[in-house]
């Protein structure tokens, strides 16, 4: 009979051949030559695929004996990565969605291809097969395009425009093609040849590629939907779609307005926290306080800014035993993100490391455009983005080597960014900031997580408009105009993603609050963290049922 581990082992390595720039991403070989099929008929099939695992995790959860706590919570992994790829399916945003930002269309595959890394000479030759073939893919997203709006679903106006100056900017430099980014191995006999394949491969296949796109895009702009009109709730279908979306991004029956009210209650009660916290500045009210943290922002060079974010995470680093158990990862890498994500408006984010062992964990810096992370904001974001964030996370995750893969690999928006999030809070617990800046910077940071609570819901299940979004920011959120105009705009692109911040640290604080209720003085920082991390990404539900079993086993009461 096929076990839990074995299930988890299959799907995953299925899932992968699904979505193989996510195996890139990850630096896991085998997958590098493959391209996505987001064909319609392609993603069915996949779908139908998808739901006989799915099938087989409810068998194996309902058989006969009592399963060990592993095996439910790696039954619970399968079933929730199943429940992900149908609700991504089922909300088709292939047929809408028209970004410059790395989370659709050729700027997904030109982000992937300029932080591709080469390891070896099947890893050059893989990547040459990938561009060889990649107007398959690309062409395949231009026709979902075309059959979206084919039945109303279309683009966002002013979103469409700016993926069109940028893709015209690509096309207008092919010597500077993103594709052209990664370097072939060192000493390798085959280099030069290979670098005259991939120039054609660029010119022949890419490029001509993606200008089809760009033709399609620019046709469907003078019918595409108005700013006024950028969330889901103006599509057909998109009612549903976005209650697919909250599902996905949260894991938990949750809906808009209880989200919405949700956010309003938190915003009210940070800002009450920045004046609290101003005051000890010689700030007084929330006017000086917001126009002290906007001042602060992009101040120093991005040189500047790199170095500060460096030492901030070197600081947490030498700090995480305190907190933290073995295993803790290696350092992780500050690095400029390339030019083709950073001229996108992309804001400051994490990469795990490559399992191949071609890149470490690594905070990505924008040092392109105005970005958080450049006031006093910038020992927050470090936190959130490396240690004790996303890369104490992640790359920790990567260490557990008696997990799955499927556990190790993946991670759910609502674990991750609520981690994140949390990490942000944990530093302010653990003396981590240098002084009351940092810490009126971090509630700063927390105000932005809330506020998207209130906009996504908004956008999304309460017809407001892009403007009246960032409206709603500016006046909550102390960050610089350009920047959370591109936080608006990613919220459009990504429907429900930004629910997952808020959601998920919350979930961590609830758990943590009960686990102190129920260990009294036996309760451990570090115990806590080990049982909320060492199960990789998990659900809400499964990390409840998680820490459950986990405090029964330390509770002398349970």
């Amino acid at each position: 009979m096929t076990t839990a581990r074995e299930l988890a082992d299959r799907f995953h390595a299925r899932w992968l051949r699904a979505n193989p720039f996510a195996a890139t991403n990850f630096g896991i070989p085998g997958y590098d030559d493959l391209l996505p099929d987001a064909s319609e008929e392609g993603q069915q099939a996949w779908r139908a695929e998808a739901e006989r695992f799915l099938g087989e995790a409810t068998a194996l959860a309902a058989a006969p004996g009592r399963p060990v706590a592993a095996d439910v919570i790696t039954l619970g992994c399968v079933t929730e990565a199943v429940a992900q790829e149908l609700a991504t399916i089922d909300m088709a945003p292939e047929d809408h969605t028209v970004s410059a930002m790395h989370y659709a269309g050729p700027a997904v595959f030109l982000s992937l291809a300029a932080r591709t890394v080469l390891v070896d000479a099947a890893a050059a030759e893989a990547y040459l097969t990938r561009l060889r073939h990649s107007d398959r893919w690309l062409d395949q997203v231009t026709e979902r395009l075309k059959i979206g709006a084919s039945r109303g679903r279309l683009p966002v106006a002013p979103l469409a425009a700016h993926a069109v100056t940028w893709a015209e900017n690509v096309l207008a430099a092919p010597e500077n093609s993103p594709v052209l980014v990664p370097r072939p191995p060192q000493g390798w006999h085959r280099a030069a040849e290979w670098e005259a394949e991939r120039r054609a491969a660029a010119a022949e296949v890419v490029h001509p590629a993606v200008a089809r796109w760009l033709a399609a895009v620019r046709e469907l702009l003078p019918r595409a939907r108005a700013s006024a009109h950028a969330g889901l709730s103006w599509l057909p279908g998109g009612d549903a779609d976005y209650a697919r979306a909250i599902r996905a991004y949260t894991t938990l029956p949750l809906t808009a307005g209880e989200l919405h009210q949700t956010g309003l209650a938190h915003v009210a009660a940070l800002e009450d926290r920045a004046v609290e916290v101003g005051r000890a500045l010689g700030l007084s009210g929330l006017t000086e306080v917001f126009g002290a943290l906007r001042d602060s922002a992009g101040k120093v060079s991005p040189e500047e800014a790199i170095r500060q974010a460096t030492t901030v995470i070197r600081r947490a680093e030498e700090r995480a035993p305190e907190f933290f158990p073995a295993p803790l990862p290696p350092p992780c890498e500050v690095t400029p993100m390339p030019d083709v994500v950073a001229l996108s408006g992309a804001a400051p984010h994490y990469s795990p490391p490559r399992l191949d062992g071609g890149r470490p964990g690594t905070f990505w810096f924008n040092t392109r455009l105005p970005t958080a992370g450049t006031g006093w904001d910038v020992d927050v974001v470090a936190f959130h983005e490396a240690v004790p964030g996303h890369h104490l996370q992640l790359s920790r995750m990567q260490l557990l080597g008696d997990l799955p893969a499927l556990q190790r690999q993946r991670s759910l928006p609502v674990f991750s960014e609520g981690w994140g999030l949390y990490a942000e809070q944990l530093g302010e617990e653990c003396g981590l900031f240098a002084d009351e800046r940092g810490l009126l910077g971090a509630v700063s940071t927390s105000l932005m997580r809330a506020v998207r609570l209130v906009v996504d819901t908004g956008l999304h299940a309460f017809g407001w408009g892009r403007e009246q979004a960032l409206e709603y920011a500016l006046a909550h959120v102390p960050m610089p105009r350009e920047f959370l105009a591109a936080e608006i705009d990613r919220y459009v692109v990504m429907p429900g993603q930004a629910l997952a911040y808020f959601t998920g640290k919350l979930e961590i604080l609830r758990l943590r609050e009960e686990a102190r209720r129920r260990l009294g003085p036996a309760f451990s920082l570090p115990d806590f963290h080990a049982a909320i991390l060492d199960h990789g990404s998990l659900a809400m539900p499964v990390l409840e049922r998680a820490i459950g079993t986990w405090l029964d086993s330390r509770d002398p009461a349970a």
